[in-house]
């Protein structure tokens, strides 16, 4: 008894030591392609990209000046229409709904088009390595909280230290995932006007930016794009190392802990 109890011990101190290092090499990874990715944002201007059906006037320029807000003209569309790119003089972002009370707002009267907040997706870049933790941590959440509430049902066997166990590893998710979220800061028009779980709306958001996008003539969708890509690419790549990492301590620790119950069968 006294030798399964110091295998097992063994095996747990093991396991714990490879998690510890598995965590400590992707967040010294996180830091290196954080450096990295440094001026993806830095790529995208603040603003907004607003592609009007008629031209503006002089009149509508200056309407927009007393109300602190920069208009720059970018010459006519491909798809037709007038690109104007506009900031705001006291470079705080760019608030924008819909297109024709933004422009009344602005200009003083309504005008029919499309735009694009080059502000939200700035910032939305920026939350790329957050949403990465989230990823990476999916898995390990999963099989953590498995293990913790089989722990908590020991309570019921009197076994206080198992069940102490599984509720320390709950609460160290809980602090975990409220951590992470917290520094998650999503604009509001990538999110869903009702149900926070709505995937339709998030699915229909990413087909419609880069698949169906009419903005994709334009240099600054393509930057925006670009950096898109570029994140998924990386932060990607390291979310999955963290998953075939936890999936090769997982493995270990359950292959484990069936050779461990076959030997105490076997006594």
């Amino acid at each position: 008894m006294k030798k399964t109890l110091e295998r097992r011990g063994k095996e747990g101190r093991i396991v714990f030591l490879a998690a510890v290092l598995m965590i400590a090499g992707m967040a010294a990874v996180y830091i290196l392609i954080g450096r990295g990715m440094e001026g993806q944002m830095d790529r995208i201007p603040e603003g907004v990209l607003l592609k009007l059906e008629e031209p503006l006037e002089s009149s509508d320029l200056e309407q927009a000046g007393t109300k602190g807000y920069q208009v720059k003209s970018l010459g006519a569309s491909e798809n037709g229409g007038q690109l104007y790119h506009v900031t705001s003089k006291n470079e705080k972002p760019v608030l924008l709904n819909q297109v024709s009370d933004f422009t009344e707002n602005l200009f003083g009267r309504p005008f029919d088009g499309e735009s694009l907040n080059l502000s939200s997706h700035r910032r939305m870049t920026g939350q790329a390595g957050v949403l990465a933790w989230l990823a990476a941590i999916g898995l390990a959440s999963v099989i953590l909280l498995i293990v913790s509430i089989r722990k908590l049902g020991r309570l019921q066997e009197k076994q206080w230290g198992q069940g102490l166990e599984g509720i320390l590893m709950i609460a160290f998710w809980l602090v975990l995932v409220y951590y992470i979220t917290g520094r998650l800061q999503i604009p509001r028009e990538f999110l869903p006007p009702e149900q926070i779980l709505d995937l339709r709306f998030y699915v229909n958001g990413i087909r419609d930016f880069f698949v169906d996008n009419k903005w994709s003539g334009q240099a600054l969708y393509q930057t925006i794009r670009a950096c898109y890509l570029k994140e998924l690419e990386v932060y990607g790549s390291w979310a999955a190392c963290a998953w075939i990492g936890t999936l090769i301590i997982s493995g270990f620790a359950g292959t484990e802990s069936r050779k461990r119950k076959k030997r105490i069968e076997r006594t």
